[in-house]
Protein backbone atom coordinates (compact mmCIF):
# COMPACT_ATOMS: atom_id res chain seq x y z
CA UNK A 1 0.00 0.00 0.00
CA UNK A 2 1.39 3.32 -1.14
CA UNK A 3 1.68 5.84 1.84
CA UNK A 4 -1.18 8.04 -0.15
CA UNK A 5 -3.58 5.12 0.08
CA UNK A 6 -2.70 4.82 3.60
CA UNK A 7 -3.24 8.54 5.10
CA UNK A 8 -6.67 8.10 2.80
CA UNK A 9 -7.73 5.25 4.47
CA UNK A 10 -7.04 6.69 7.97
CA UNK A 11 -9.12 9.34 6.96
CA UNK A 12 -12.45 7.02 7.11
CA UNK A 13 -12.74 7.22 10.32
CA UNK A 14 -14.57 10.31 12.97
CA UNK A 15 -12.80 11.71 15.19
CA UNK A 16 -14.05 12.15 18.80
CA UNK A 17 -14.32 15.79 18.93
CA UNK A 18 -16.58 15.35 15.40
CA UNK A 19 -18.65 13.13 17.40
CA UNK A 20 -19.27 16.16 19.73
CA UNK A 21 -19.78 18.97 17.43
CA UNK A 22 -22.25 16.74 15.98
CA UNK A 23 -24.33 15.81 19.12
CA UNK A 24 -23.70 19.33 20.04
CA UNK A 25 -25.62 20.56 17.09
CA UNK A 26 -28.30 17.76 17.78
CA UNK A 27 -29.35 18.79 21.00
CA UNK A 28 -29.27 22.54 20.51
CA UNK A 29 -31.92 21.83 17.60
CA UNK A 30 -33.64 19.00 19.90
CA UNK A 31 -33.97 21.63 22.10
CA UNK A 32 -35.32 24.96 19.77
CA UNK A 33 -37.84 22.55 18.34
CA UNK A 34 -39.19 20.47 21.40
CA UNK A 35 -41.05 23.85 22.43
CA UNK A 36 -42.12 24.59 18.50
CA UNK A 37 -43.78 21.00 18.80
CA UNK A 38 -45.32 20.53 22.25
CA UNK A 39 -48.16 22.86 21.23
CA UNK A 40 -48.50 21.16 18.18
CA UNK A 41 -48.66 17.63 20.07
CA UNK A 42 -51.12 19.09 22.80
CA UNK A 43 -53.95 20.08 19.70
CA UNK A 44 -53.04 16.51 18.12
CA UNK A 45 -54.62 14.92 21.52
CA UNK A 46 -57.49 17.39 21.98
CA UNK A 47 -58.46 17.42 18.51
CA UNK A 48 -58.62 13.66 18.39
CA UNK A 49 -60.62 13.47 21.65
CA UNK A 50 -62.81 16.44 20.01
CA UNK A 51 -63.46 14.13 17.17
CA UNK A 52 -64.53 11.14 18.99
CA UNK A 53 -67.29 12.99 21.04
CA UNK A 54 -68.49 14.32 18.00
CA UNK A 55 -68.52 11.00 16.44
CA UNK A 56 -70.35 9.46 19.23
CA UNK A 57 -72.72 12.21 19.43
CA UNK A 58 -73.50 11.29 15.74
CA UNK A 59 -73.46 7.85 16.23
CA UNK A 60 -76.20 8.40 19.11
CA UNK A 61 -78.39 10.20 16.99
CA UNK A 62 -78.69 7.93 13.82
CA UNK A 63 -79.05 5.51 16.35
CA UNK A 64 -82.08 7.25 17.54
CA UNK A 65 -83.50 7.75 13.93
CA UNK A 66 -83.37 3.84 13.87
CA UNK A 67 -85.20 2.41 16.44
CA UNK A 68 -87.84 5.31 16.67
CA UNK A 69 -87.04 6.06 20.15
CA UNK A 70 -84.50 8.82 22.12
CA UNK A 71 -81.02 8.19 22.30
CA UNK A 72 -78.54 9.36 23.15
CA UNK A 73 -74.74 9.95 25.31
CA UNK A 74 -74.44 10.48 28.85
CA UNK A 75 -70.90 12.29 30.12
CA UNK A 76 -70.10 10.33 32.88
CA UNK A 77 -69.16 12.51 35.51
CA UNK A 78 -65.00 11.70 37.05
CA UNK A 79 -65.47 11.45 40.68
CA UNK A 80 -63.01 13.42 42.92
CA UNK A 81 -62.58 16.57 39.99
CA UNK A 82 -65.32 18.39 42.50
CA UNK A 83 -65.04 18.88 46.12
CA UNK A 84 -68.35 20.16 46.59
CA UNK A 85 -67.40 23.66 47.88
CA UNK A 86 -68.53 25.75 45.67
CA UNK A 87 -66.26 28.68 47.04
CA UNK A 88 -63.14 26.44 46.32
CA UNK A 89 -64.16 24.45 43.02
CA UNK A 90 -61.79 21.91 41.85
CA UNK A 91 -63.70 21.52 38.49
CA UNK A 92 -66.10 19.09 36.94
CA UNK A 93 -64.80 16.76 34.32
CA UNK A 94 -66.09 13.46 32.70
CA UNK A 95 -63.28 10.88 30.97
CA UNK A 96 -66.11 8.28 29.51
CA UNK A 97 -68.70 8.63 27.19
CA UNK A 98 -71.53 5.82 27.10
CA UNK A 99 -74.40 5.32 24.91
CA UNK A 100 -77.98 5.01 26.38
CA UNK A 101 -81.55 4.89 24.80
CA UNK A 102 -85.10 4.70 26.32
CA UNK A 103 -86.47 1.00 26.39
CA UNK A 104 -89.23 0.42 24.51
CA UNK A 105 -92.69 2.31 25.22
CA UNK A 106 -95.10 0.68 27.87
CA UNK A 107 -98.41 -0.38 26.55
CA UNK A 108 -99.78 -2.79 29.38
CA UNK A 109 -99.18 -6.44 29.36
CA UNK A 110 -102.59 -7.12 27.29
CA UNK A 111 -103.66 -6.04 24.13
CA UNK A 112 -105.86 -2.93 23.97
CA UNK A 113 -104.72 -2.04 27.22
CA UNK A 114 -107.05 1.49 28.29
CA UNK A 115 -106.72 4.50 30.90
CA UNK A 116 -108.65 7.26 31.61
CA UNK A 117 -107.68 10.67 33.09
CA UNK A 118 -110.01 12.49 35.56
CA UNK A 119 -110.41 16.18 34.93
CA UNK A 120 -107.88 18.84 36.66
CA UNK A 121 -107.15 17.74 40.67
CA UNK A 122 -106.20 21.50 41.35
CA UNK A 123 -102.94 22.16 42.99
CA UNK A 124 -101.48 19.38 44.81
CA UNK A 125 -97.70 19.20 46.94
CA UNK A 126 -95.94 16.63 44.85
CA UNK A 127 -92.48 16.93 46.49
CA UNK A 128 -90.63 15.01 43.65
CA UNK A 129 -86.91 15.58 44.39
CA UNK A 130 -88.15 19.38 46.03
CA UNK A 131 -88.57 20.83 42.51
CA UNK A 132 -90.21 21.19 40.22
CA UNK A 133 -93.11 19.67 40.78
CA UNK A 134 -93.93 20.93 44.31
CA UNK A 135 -97.39 22.79 44.12
CA UNK A 136 -97.76 21.64 40.24
CA UNK A 137 -101.40 21.05 38.87
CA UNK A 138 -102.22 17.59 38.25
CA UNK A 139 -104.74 15.05 36.92
CA UNK A 140 -105.33 11.55 37.85
CA UNK A 141 -104.64 8.60 35.74
CA UNK A 142 -106.23 5.11 36.74
CA UNK A 143 -107.60 2.09 34.95
CA UNK A 144 -103.81 0.34 34.66
CA UNK A 145 -102.30 0.95 38.03
CA UNK A 146 -101.25 -2.35 39.50
CA UNK A 147 -99.78 -3.17 35.77
CA UNK A 148 -97.74 0.03 36.38
CA UNK A 149 -96.70 -1.11 39.46
CA UNK A 150 -95.29 -3.92 38.60
CA UNK A 151 -93.60 -2.18 35.31
CA UNK A 152 -92.25 0.66 37.18
CA UNK A 153 -91.14 -1.29 40.23
CA UNK A 154 -92.65 1.32 41.88
CA UNK A 155 -93.36 1.61 45.55
CA UNK A 156 -93.32 5.52 46.88
CA UNK A 157 -89.75 5.99 46.88
CA UNK A 158 -88.48 4.74 43.88
CA UNK A 159 -91.11 6.68 41.34
CA UNK A 160 -90.92 10.10 43.17
CA UNK A 161 -87.51 10.25 43.57
CA UNK A 162 -86.59 9.40 40.38
CA UNK A 163 -88.88 10.91 38.19
CA UNK A 164 -88.49 7.74 36.23
CA UNK A 165 -91.95 7.73 33.65
CA UNK A 166 -93.50 9.54 31.45
CA UNK A 167 -96.76 8.86 29.72
CA UNK A 168 -98.55 9.51 26.34
CA UNK A 169 -101.99 9.69 25.41
CA UNK A 170 -103.55 8.07 22.19
CA UNK A 171 -100.73 8.26 19.59
CA UNK A 172 -99.65 12.01 19.56
CA UNK A 173 -99.13 14.75 21.63
CA UNK A 174 -96.51 15.46 24.81
CA UNK A 175 -95.55 13.13 26.99
CA UNK A 176 -96.17 14.17 30.91
CA UNK A 177 -94.58 13.19 33.97
CA UNK A 178 -96.36 10.21 35.02
CA UNK A 179 -95.52 10.23 39.46
CA UNK A 180 -96.85 8.28 42.08
CA UNK A 181 -98.30 9.97 45.22
CA UNK A 182 -99.84 7.27 47.70
CA UNK A 183 -101.43 4.61 46.17
CA UNK A 184 -102.47 6.92 43.38
CA UNK A 185 -100.50 8.05 39.69
CA UNK A 186 -101.07 11.35 38.07
CA UNK A 187 -99.78 13.06 35.36
CA UNK A 188 -98.07 16.95 35.88
CA UNK A 189 -98.78 20.32 33.86
CA UNK A 190 -96.58 20.86 31.81
CA UNK A 191 -95.96 24.24 31.05
CA UNK A 192 -97.97 26.29 27.98
CA UNK A 193 -99.75 23.05 27.79
CA UNK A 194 -103.67 22.56 29.44
CA UNK A 195 -103.90 18.89 31.29
CA UNK A 196 -106.18 16.70 28.94
CA UNK A 197 -109.26 14.63 30.32
CA UNK A 198 -109.11 10.92 28.59
CA UNK A 199 -112.40 8.50 29.05
CA UNK A 200 -110.65 4.64 28.13
CA UNK A 201 -108.29 6.04 25.95
CA UNK A 202 -104.86 3.77 24.57
CA UNK A 203 -101.40 5.11 26.25
CA UNK A 204 -97.65 4.67 26.43
CA UNK A 205 -95.18 5.09 28.47
CA UNK A 206 -91.30 5.74 28.26
CA UNK A 207 -88.99 4.98 30.93
CA UNK A 208 -85.98 6.88 31.63
CA UNK A 209 -82.72 6.11 29.14
CA UNK A 210 -80.64 3.21 29.86
CA UNK A 211 -77.14 2.05 28.84
CA UNK A 212 -76.71 0.25 25.51
CA UNK A 213 -74.91 -2.75 24.65
CA UNK A 214 -72.18 -0.55 22.80
CA UNK A 215 -69.14 -0.17 24.26
CA UNK A 216 -68.46 2.90 26.14
CA UNK A 217 -65.66 5.23 25.03
CA UNK A 218 -62.99 6.48 26.61
CA UNK A 219 -60.68 9.71 26.01
CA UNK A 220 -57.30 10.02 24.92
CA UNK A 221 -54.97 10.12 27.86
CA UNK A 222 -54.18 13.99 29.01
CA UNK A 223 -57.62 14.72 27.37
CA UNK A 224 -60.79 15.56 28.96
CA UNK A 225 -63.89 17.25 28.42
CA UNK A 226 -64.09 20.16 31.04
CA UNK A 227 -67.81 19.86 32.26
CA UNK A 228 -67.27 23.09 34.27
CA UNK A 229 -66.96 25.47 31.41
CA UNK A 230 -69.62 23.52 29.37
CA UNK A 231 -73.02 23.91 29.37
CA UNK A 232 -75.40 26.63 26.95
CA UNK A 233 -75.28 29.84 26.07
CA UNK A 234 -76.97 31.08 29.07
CA UNK A 235 -75.97 28.77 32.32
CA UNK A 236 -73.18 25.77 32.56
CA UNK A 237 -73.77 22.40 33.50
CA UNK A 238 -74.63 21.24 37.40
CA UNK A 239 -71.21 20.72 38.68
CA UNK A 240 -70.23 17.21 39.98
CA UNK A 241 -73.01 15.32 37.79
CA UNK A 242 -73.51 13.24 34.85
CA UNK A 243 -74.90 15.24 31.95
CA UNK A 244 -77.17 12.78 29.46
CA UNK A 245 -77.97 14.33 25.86
CA UNK A 246 -81.11 12.30 24.24
CA UNK A 247 -81.71 12.87 20.66
CA UNK A 248 -85.32 12.43 19.18
CA UNK A 249 -85.73 10.26 16.20
CA UNK A 250 -86.08 13.40 14.06
CA UNK A 251 -82.76 14.59 14.99
CA UNK A 252 -83.06 17.41 17.15
CA UNK A 253 -82.70 17.15 20.68
CA UNK A 254 -85.42 16.02 22.82
CA UNK A 255 -84.27 16.45 26.41
CA UNK A 256 -80.84 16.75 28.23
CA UNK A 257 -80.44 14.92 31.65
CA UNK A 258 -78.29 17.31 33.72
CA UNK A 259 -78.22 17.23 37.78
CA UNK A 260 -80.54 14.61 37.48
CA UNK A 261 -83.04 16.84 35.94
CA UNK A 262 -84.53 16.40 32.76
CA UNK A 263 -84.53 19.88 30.57
CA UNK A 264 -85.37 20.73 27.27
CA UNK A 265 -82.65 23.15 26.07
CA UNK A 266 -83.23 26.08 23.89
CA UNK A 267 -79.91 27.35 23.52
CA UNK A 268 -77.08 25.89 21.78
CA UNK A 269 -75.19 23.36 24.27
CA UNK A 270 -71.34 23.71 24.49
CA UNK A 271 -68.88 20.52 25.45
CA UNK A 272 -64.98 21.97 26.36
CA UNK A 273 -62.93 19.16 25.24
CA UNK A 274 -59.26 19.92 26.82
CA UNK A 275 -56.55 18.89 29.11
CA UNK A 276 -56.62 17.11 32.37
CA UNK A 277 -54.13 19.54 33.85
CA UNK A 278 -56.10 22.29 33.27
CA UNK A 279 -59.33 21.44 34.49
CA UNK A 280 -59.90 24.44 36.42
CA UNK A 281 -56.76 25.94 36.30
CA UNK A 282 -55.54 23.57 39.27
CA UNK A 283 -55.33 20.13 37.77
CA UNK A 284 -56.39 17.07 39.73
CA UNK A 285 -54.52 13.98 39.18
CA UNK A 286 -55.74 10.00 39.49
CA UNK A 287 -54.26 10.25 42.64
CA UNK A 288 -55.55 13.02 44.01
CA UNK A 289 -52.45 15.01 44.22
CA UNK A 290 -52.89 18.48 42.79
CA UNK A 291 -50.85 19.72 39.63
CA UNK A 292 -50.89 23.23 38.05
CA UNK A 293 -50.29 23.64 34.59
CA UNK A 294 -46.96 25.63 33.90
CA UNK A 295 -48.69 28.55 32.39
CA UNK A 296 -51.64 28.34 34.51
CA UNK A 297 -54.51 28.91 31.78
CA UNK A 298 -58.23 27.62 32.11
CA UNK A 299 -59.03 24.98 29.47
CA UNK A 300 -61.51 27.73 27.83
CA UNK A 301 -58.52 29.95 27.10
CA UNK A 302 -56.32 27.01 25.71
CA UNK A 303 -55.99 27.61 21.54
CA UNK A 304 -55.26 24.35 21.39
CA UNK A 305 -58.59 23.04 23.19
CA UNK A 306 -62.01 22.56 21.26
CA UNK A 307 -65.90 23.40 21.21
CA UNK A 308 -68.25 20.31 20.74
CA UNK A 309 -71.75 22.15 19.87
CA UNK A 310 -74.70 20.76 19.34
CA UNK A 311 -77.96 22.48 18.19
CA UNK A 312 -81.08 21.64 19.59
CA UNK A 313 -83.59 22.46 17.21
CA UNK A 314 -81.53 21.21 14.34
CA UNK A 315 -79.21 18.29 15.78
CA UNK A 316 -76.55 19.29 14.00
CA UNK A 317 -73.25 18.76 15.72
CA UNK A 318 -69.90 20.77 14.83
CA UNK A 319 -66.28 21.53 16.35
CA UNK A 320 -64.42 24.34 16.10
CA UNK A 321 -60.98 26.21 18.44
CA UNK A 322 -61.34 27.67 21.15
CA UNK A 323 -61.08 31.04 20.47
CA UNK A 324 -58.08 32.73 22.83
CA UNK A 325 -60.08 35.42 24.57
CA UNK A 326 -57.95 37.81 24.98
CA UNK A 327 -59.54 40.53 26.55
CA UNK A 328 -60.89 38.23 29.02
CA UNK A 329 -61.72 40.32 32.26
CA UNK A 330 -60.04 38.18 35.34
CA UNK A 331 -62.82 36.82 37.72
CA UNK A 332 -65.88 37.25 35.40
CA UNK A 333 -65.32 33.88 33.90
CA UNK A 334 -68.62 34.46 31.98
CA UNK A 335 -68.00 36.52 29.18
CA UNK A 336 -64.14 34.66 28.68
CA UNK A 337 -66.06 31.87 28.50
CA UNK A 338 -68.69 33.29 25.84
CA UNK A 339 -65.68 34.78 24.04
CA UNK A 340 -63.77 31.41 23.96
CA UNK A 341 -66.70 29.82 21.93
CA UNK A 342 -67.04 32.73 19.21
CA UNK A 343 -65.49 30.09 16.51
CA UNK A 344 -68.01 27.44 17.86
CA UNK A 345 -70.36 30.29 17.37
CA UNK A 346 -69.42 31.38 14.02
CA UNK A 347 -68.95 27.34 12.80
CA UNK A 348 -72.99 26.58 13.74
CA UNK A 349 -73.86 30.20 12.15
CA UNK A 350 -72.00 29.37 8.83
CA UNK A 351 -74.06 25.70 8.55
CA UNK A 352 -77.42 27.05 8.75
CA UNK A 353 -77.43 26.80 12.95
CA UNK A 354 -79.15 29.83 15.30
Amino acid sequence: MTRRNHLHARRNGVTLIELLVVATIMLTLAAVSVPAIKPMMESQVTSHAAQTVSTYLERAKARAAATGRSCGVMFEYFPGTYNGDASNPLGSASLILRQVEEPPYFSGYEFGSRVSVAPDYNYLVCTIDGSPYNGSRVSQVFGEEAMWDTYLRSDDSYIQTNRDARIQFGSSGPFYPLVRIGANYYIVKLPGVELPVYTDVSYKISREPQATMTAPVGLAQGSVIDLEFSGTDSTFFTRGSDVTVMFSPTGEVDYVIDGGAKKTPSDTLYFLIGRWDRIAALGVSPDGTETLAEDGLWNFEDGANYWVAVNPQTGVISTAEVNQPFNYALGDFKDGVSESREFARYSKRNIGGR
